[in-house]
Order: C-alpha cells, then structure tokens, then sequence
C-alpha cells in the first residue's frame, strides 16, 4: 500500500508538470486571474464513527487578464467579490483509514465583476450533491496520504444580472433549468508532512501539497469540456498548543482551468458557452480548520485541590 501510495503522488505530480508546460503551446486563448481564497472548516462528532462538517468559502478575484482593454481593469486580487459557499458534510469514519461521506446539499453563489459582465455585475447559484470516498494511510511512518474519490451531481441556476449589495441575492437566479444540470468526478491526493514532530500534535508546524482533477460528465458536458480544471496547492501549516484543537494553512495554489465565455437567453435563462479559453489563475489560500468544534460546548473540568 506504501508503494502504491508514492507512486500515485508521483504521477499526479508528474502529470502537473507536463499539464503546465503544455499551457505554453496551447493555441486556445490563455486567460490569466489573481485571486485570494479563503475557507473555514467546522468539524465534529456525532456519536461513535459518525461526524459532522461545514465547510464555509469566501474568495474574491482579479478581473481577467483578457479584460486589460476594458476600462477599470484591475490585478488586484480583492477588487471583485467571486464566490461564497455553504457546504455541509455528514461522514462515517469505517476505521482510521477509511472514511464515507455525503454533502446532502450544498449552496454555491458565483459572481462575474462589471469590467468582464461589459459594465454589468452577473450573480449565478448553484447547488450540489456531493457523495465521497477518503483513503487515509502513511508513508515513511511520517506523512499523511489523503486520496478522496468525490461526485458533484450540480443544479446551476440562471446566470442574471443584479444591483445587490453582496450576499443579498439569494433569490436570484432560482431557475433550475435542465440543460444547466450537470455532473463532475474529482480525484484529490495530498501528502501532509510535520516538520517539527512525527505527527500532528500541539504546537507542530507542517507542509501540506495536493493535487486535485476535476472531469467533467454526463449529457450536458461537452466532448471538449471532460477536462474540467487541475488545481494544485501547497501550505504551510501550524496546529497550536491550544485546549481548543484547530490548525491554521497558508499558501499558493495554481489553477488550470478549461473553461469558455457564456451568455444566458433573455428569455429562457439557458446558459450558453461559446468563446473556448484558458484559464491561469493565481491564488493565495488561507485555511482555518476547527478539528472538534463540540469542544466548544463541554463543560471544563472543576481544579482538582
């Protein structure tokens, strides 16, 4: 299993480098995006193997390279509001290396800014049904290896324009039609590696690199579009010394996206893609990760005399 382990991150690694270096020669046109990420993870217990998660996401971007012609192009990476999420997880942690997990029903909200929207600001929601699978093992008796298998069944609603302030426009867009459903495979491998101790205990510093591959699928994805995005990260971690268990992470991530411009019909709310691109962006990842947040809510312990 050690054997397969390393062999699977390196491929996925290698894969990346090819993936990258083939974005030189591509003749599509390249799309280039700064963008800062942010996510807050709530973890906790049930009862027994079963546990809770939520999962909260605020990022904002750059306007695309490909909008320098526009007047108000700007690379900073917190000019636009981009994307808020909701996600929860219910999981049954089988044993220390398998764990099986349902996001029921999760809530994305996208935002397309005025200089790429043609002086226009575009809201676009989107729900998801996500069942996964977590394969947990070590390596060198030291790193961590995450391999998790996951599917998005996505209802995305309709792409529609909107003059709200932000994280007012829930009710936007709330046309599910049918040939905006569509479905995507996930593969994600990522190595953890504690740097000042052997495992992740109090007040360990760590580094942590994965690599995730999103395909696209079903009826309404394109033979051109299977090729979703490759996204890949690394973070530099820190859990503290604290009675509270949480971990902190920062770092890059660079992702290569297939992705096209698209319009929505006035009157059906269809959304179309056209215009084929590429899209490089550059994101600067922060993470706050609450690992028992039941914790919380116990009762301390009276000093013993």
């Amino acid at each position: 299993m050690k054997k397969i382990n390393v062999v699977l991150v390196v491929l996925m690694l290698v894969l990346n480098v090819f993936g990258s270096s083939a974005q030189t020669t591509d003749h599509r046109e390249i799309v280039r995006r700064n963008s800062f990420w942010t996510e807050t993870v709530f973890n906790g217990v049930i009862k027994d193997k079963w546990r809770w998660q939520m999962d909260f996401q605020y990022r904002r971007t750059s306007d695309p390279a490909d909008a320098r012609s526009k007047a108000g192009y700007s690379s900073n990476m917190f000019k636009n509001n981009f994307q808020h999420v909701y996600r929860p997880w219910i999981h049954y942690q089988m044993n220390e290396n398998v764990r099986f997990s349902l996001s029921p029903l999760g809530f994305w909200e996208t935002y397309t800014g005025t200089v790429e929207g043609g002086g226009k600001r575009y809201v676009l929601p989107e729900f998801r049904i996500c069942p996964q699978l977590t394969l947990t093992s070590k390596i060198f008796n030291r790193v961590i290896i995450d391999q998790r298998y996951r599917y998005e069944f996505r209802y995305i609603g309709n792409k529609v324009t909107t003059d709200k302030p932000e994280f007012t426009d829930y009710s936007y867009g709330m046309d599910f039609m049918d040939p905006n459903r569509k479905m995507r495979m996930r593969y994600f491998v990522r190595a953890i590696i504690p740097l000042n101790h052997k495992t992740l205990e109090a007040n360990t510093f760590y580094l942590t690199a994965w690599n995730e591959l999103f395909l696209g699928c079903g009826k309404n994805t394109a033979n051109d579009k299977l090729f979703d995005q490759n996204r890949s990260f690394v973070l530099l971690g820190y859990k503290p010394n604290w009675n509270f268990p949480m971990r902190f992470e920062m770092g890059y991530s660079a992702i290569y996206k297939n992705t096209f411009s698209s319009s929505a019909n006035a009157t059906t709310g269809v959304i179309t893609e056209t215009g084929h691109k590429i899209e490089k962006n550059n994101i600067l990842q922060v993470y706050v990760i609450f690992e028992n947040f039941n914790k919380l809510f116990k009762k301390s312990e009276p000093a013993k005399q």
